[in-house]
This record gives structure tokens, sequence and C-alpha cells, in this order.
């Protein structure tokens, strides 16, 4: 007895070593989330109890789609970080398959239940038929008499009531039975949903030479999450700044809940490749050659990029169409020309193609030269487009200059509280209330920034096309206000007119912005016909037209606006132009390109002609309006 204590005794301290190596459970809670572009970094706090030596402690219920790699641990300095380990929770995904095998044993019970319930209504189905064609063989075959037609009645109606009686229990079993059965069916559905959402977990071992219990932070990346901007932005008048919304769209099925946790939100991408670039030798080699007016990358390569032009159905380039790859939010704007790029696309994507006034047409990217004319359309004249130029020329070329004031950018009282951090590549938005985002991959809008901005507006009117002017307005630096390309919904006079994409990649100092038609300003072209004939000389036709436009301000406050028309252009030698005049109209030599920069008091009316002459050979057919 004497030796087994001793035994005892000496296997008290492997013993209590033993039990301290057992890694101990700490509770964690997700105190922050910074969302990137793509991707987010969870930052969870603990306060573990050490004693003095080593210890091993789990954090557990965290996302099983953990970056290994980018996991990171803090902790007192009087504590020493020997290991991090990540692993799943097996343990968890176990107790889940018996929950779904136990939900499976009932069902299966239910299921015989119900089946016995039917083959017994079987039965008394085939029993009622049977006694009705009974009766009605005995009556056919011979005659009753009064006491036995009495008791084959009292049987019937004995026997059918019984009958009855226990089918209408049956179908309120089978009823039961059912209702059962879509429960465990829904209890199914959420213990496999359970299943799916296995967590994973962190050991920590740790060294201190005293018994501590001290704040420890766990900080970790999740890729399956994501936030893209949004905007509102409102006009209440031609005098009154813009009205600028920006919102955030946040989503996240990384396996876990963010409740109430300090949200930020950064413009970086941490799946980007962060090596720099080197250059390789540049061999020259044959190509097609590039359309005139197409806007290259700064490589000069077209290597995976869709480009193309997009027309009017008369030829004439659209300047700000839309194009962008379907089911993305990748997107990009026509040049002067009409001409469009879009880089690293895929050439089997589908493009889609929109522009106001026009109809929305789809085309397969390809990887060669794409041109696409848009029809026009009476039914989506009301929507709008974002595009961007530069400040030192127009967007037919010219070298009109803005003479804008400075943009002045002021807060709007809103509940809209945010702080803007700068980083060396990057900008965050930290949102000072806690917000909630949930495991379910749904889109949660949080409100990044509110805010004016004085714009310069301006009319733009093609009456060749259509009667009608759009508004326009011209944002000045507009990269102070630390904007991403993304949807915006545009709102005029409290009035829904569209959505457009803010295509920021093509905008250079100066952002313009589509904002509908105003049936307040009219423009109309008129054929002159008293200046306007037919004739011929020799073997060739004459046509002459004279065209008056005219504009009128029917607000009460001054405008500018920009009217453009055309001279025609001959594509051969047997048609000419000439005698082309304008009144007060620059011209693009190129394009022959005719604009008229106005300036309008309020009912003011102005009247601006041109005119041409076109000669071409008789016995054919051109067409000169």
């Amino acid at each position: 007895m004497t030796r087994l204590y001793a035994l005892a005794f000496c296997l008290l301290p492997f013993l209590a070593q033993a039990q301290a190596k057992k890694p101990l459970p700490v509770d964690s809670k997700i105190e922050k989330v910074t969302v990137f572009l793509k991707g987010a970094v969870i930052e969870r706090s603990a306060k573990p109890v050490l004693t003095a030596g080593t210890s091993t402690i789990v954090i557990g219920g965290l996302s099983p789609k953990v970056d290994k790699q980018s996991i990171q641990v803090k902790a007192d300095q009087k504590i020493t970080i020997l290991s991090v380990v990540h692993q799943l929770n097996f343990l968890k995904e176990q107790e889940a398959r018996e929950e779904i095998t136990a939900i499976e044993t009932q069902k299966k019970a239910i299921q015989e239940k119900m089946q016995l319930t039917i083959t017994q209504t079987n039965v008394f189905k085939q029993e009622e038929s049977l006694i009705i064609k009974n009766q009605q063989i005995k009556g056919e075959q011979s005659t009753l008499k009064a006491t036995e037609l009495k008791e084959a009645a009292d049987f019937q109606r004995q026997r059918l009531t019984e009958i009855y009686t226990k089918l209408s229990e049956l179908e309120r079993e089978q009823q039961s039975y059912l209702q059962q059965s879509a429960k465990l069916d829904a209890q199914l559905n959420a213990v496999n949903d359970k299943k799916n959402k296995a967590t994973s977990e962190v050991l920590i071992t740790l060294q201190t030479k005293e018994a501590i219990s001290s704040p420890l932070t766990l900080t970790y990346l999740v890729k399956e999450a994501s936030w893209y901007p949004t905007y509102d932005i409102r006009l209440t008048d031609i005098a009154h700044p813009l009205d600028f919304n920006y919102k955030a769209n946040i989503s996240q099925n990384s396996g876990e809940d963010w409740k109430e946790v300090k949200l930020l939100l950064s413009t970086g991408n941490p799946s980007e490749d962060g090596t720099k670039p080197s250059l390789l030798p540049w061999y020259l080699r044959y190509s097609a050659p590039v359309p005139v007016g197409m806007i290259l990358p700064n490589n000069g390569s077209m290597s995976n990029t869709s480009y193309g032009r997009i027309t009017d159905e008369t030829g004439m380039p659209i300047i700000g169409a839309t194009v962008s790859i379907k089911g993305t939010k990748i997107a990009t704007s026509t040049n002067k020309d009409g001409f469009y790029y879009l880089q690293n696309s895929d050439p089997n994507a589908t493009l889609i193609v929109s522009f106001v006034g026009f109809e929305t047409a789809e085309i397969k990217a390809g990887s060669s030269m794409t041109t696409l004319a848009l029809s026009m359309s009476a039914s989506r004249l009301d929507e709008v487009v974002v595009i961007g130029y530069s400040s030192s020329g127009n967007s037919d070329g010219s070298s009109y200059s803005n003479n804008y004031s400075e943009v002045k950018r002021k807060k709007t009282p809103s509940a809209v509280s945010t702080t803007l951090l700068y980083q060396p590549t990057s900008t965050v938005y930290e949102i000072s209330q806690p917000y909630s985002v949930p495991n379910d991959g749904k889109q949660y809008t949080v409100d990044i920034d509110a805010f004016d901005i004085d714009a310069q507006y301006e009319y733009y009117a093609a009456p060749k096309i259509e009667s009608a002017a759009f508004l326009t307005a011209r944002i000045i630096n507009w990269q102070e206000l630390n904007l991403l390309p993304g949807e915006a919904s545009l709102y005029v006079e409290g009035t829904f007119i569209g959505k457009s994409f803010l295509d920021l990649f093509n905008a250079s100092d100066t952002l313009s912005l589509s904002l509908g038609r105003d049936k307040g300003v009219q423009v109309k072209r008129t054929l002159l016909k008293e200046s306007s004939q037919k004739r011929f000389l020799g073997s060739n036709k004459i046509d002459s037209r004279t065209y008056e436009i005219m504009v009128r301000n029917n607000k009460n406050v001054a405008i500018n606006i920009v009217v453009e028309d055309q001279f025609p252009i001959s594509p051969s030698k047997e048609i000419e132009v000439d005698n082309t005049k304008a009144t007060e109209a620059e011209k693009d030599n190129d394009t022959q390109k005719l604009t008229w920069r106005m300036t309008l008091a309020p009912k003011e009316d102005k009247k601006q002609t041109l005119s041409y002459t076109v000669k071409y050979p008789k016995e054919k057919n051109v067409r000169i309006d």
C-alpha cells in the first residue's frame, strides 16, 4: 500500500502537466470588420485566464473559409505566443449528422404510418363498392320480402356508416402525418443548413511566467465578402446644387454572422497582386490596323480587350453610350468618335449597349473590331448616361474653355456619420454606428456620405435627331469626393428618371452627367423651303438645303445650351458638298459637326441657320436631309 501511495505521488506532476496541455476553450467576440471591395478582415477579442507556464487555448466559432496565411494574434508583452494552428471543427459537423439521422428516422416512421392509412382507406373503399354492388345484384335477381328488404337496408346503412366514419378518421390521420412530415422537412433543411455552415477554430499556444488574465486580439481574412458603391443623385432645379448620397452595398457568406460590429469600408482589394510589373522586350509584329479615334490601353496592346464603335442609324458616332458586360458591374463609355474598349474582358461575354433615346442592344464581346448601329426608341428617351470629359476640350474635340467656379462640397445634415481615413494605397470609411451583416449572401446598404456639390448646368440638343433639350451637369475636381465607379439613381425635381453607371475610369478633370430631357426648353429644326431647291445641271442633280434652328427658354432662369448639327460628308468624287454655311457655329473639319453655344435669358429665343448644296449624278438617289 505504501508503494501505491508513493507511485501516485510521483504521477501527480505528470497528471497536472497532462491537464495543463488540454486545450482550454475561450469565448471571443467580433469587434471590428474591415470590408474590402473583395474580402474582409475580421478582428476578434478574447480575454483568456492563463496560469504560469505553457497553455493552449481554443477560439472557436470562426468561419470555415479563413485564409490561414492571414491569421494574426496579438497579446500582452508578458505573454509569449509559441504557435498558432487553424483547423476545421468536425465535432459540430458530426453533431449535425447525428441530428439529421434522427430526423430521417422519424420521417421514415411517419411515412410507414402514412402508407398504412392509405392501405386501410383502399380496403374500406373496396368494401363500400362491394356492398353497393351486392345490393344492386340481389335486387335484380329476386324479389325481396319486406322483412328481408328492411334487414338489408339496415345492414347497408349500419355498415356504410361505419365505413364512412373510418374513412373520415383515416383522412384526418393522413393530414396529421402530412403536417408532421412537412415540419420534419423544415427541420431537416435547417439542420442541413447548419451542417453546411461548419465552423473552424484556432489553437493558440501561449507561455507566461505568471498567472495572468489579459486581452488577446485575433485577426484573419475571409474572401467570401465584398462591397460596392451606389449613388442617389438628386436635383431640385438648376438654381440649386446636386445632392449626392453615397452608399455601400455589403454582402458576405463567410460562415459567421457580424452582429453589431464596428464597420470599416476600404477601397483596397487584398486579392489583387501587389507585385510591381516588369517590362519585357517589345518586338514589333504585323497586326490589323487600329481604327482612327480608337483609344488604346497604355501599353498599346489590344490583348484580351473588346473594342468597337457605336453609331446611330445614319452612321454618326454616339458619344457617351454606355457599354457594359452583362451580369457584371464592369462598364465604359464611347469616346468622341463613338469608340469604346473594355480591357481583360472575355471574348465570349455579352455586351449591353445603351444610350438616351435609343433601343438597348446586346452584342458579343469578341476579340476583333465590332460596329453597332443603335435604333431610335420612343419609349426609352428618359434614360440617363454618365460620362466623363476633360476640361481642356469638349465632347466634339473643340477647344471650348469651361469657366467654372470651384466645386463647393457642403456636408448635408443627415444621420450619416463617417470618418475618412487615408492609407498609402486606399481610402477607408469608418462608420460610427454599429452594423449587423448576417451570413446570408444578401445585400445590406450602409450610408457612407452625403453632400451637396455645386455644378455647372448646361443643356444639350441635337434637333436633327430629336426636338428635345437634355439637361447636363458638369462637376470639376470630382476626384476630391473619393468616389468609385458604380450605379447611380437619378432624381430630378423629386421624380426618378432612371439609372446609370458612374464611369470614372474614362473621366478626366470634369465629370458630366446627363439628367434627362427638360420640356421647359424648346428646340425646333425647320426646313426653309424658299431657300431650298432642286435643279438639274447637265448629267447632275443639285439639291440645296437651308434649315433654321430655333431655341426658346421658357424657364424663369437663364440657361446655357449646346446645340449640335452637321454638314454631310461626301463618300466619293461623284458626290460634291458645297456652299456650306452656318451662322455663329464652330465646325469640326474632320467630322463636319457644327456646334452652337448659347446663353438664353428667361423667355428668350434665338435662331440659327445652316445651309449646304449637294451635287450628284441625276440617275442616282442620295438622301441629303
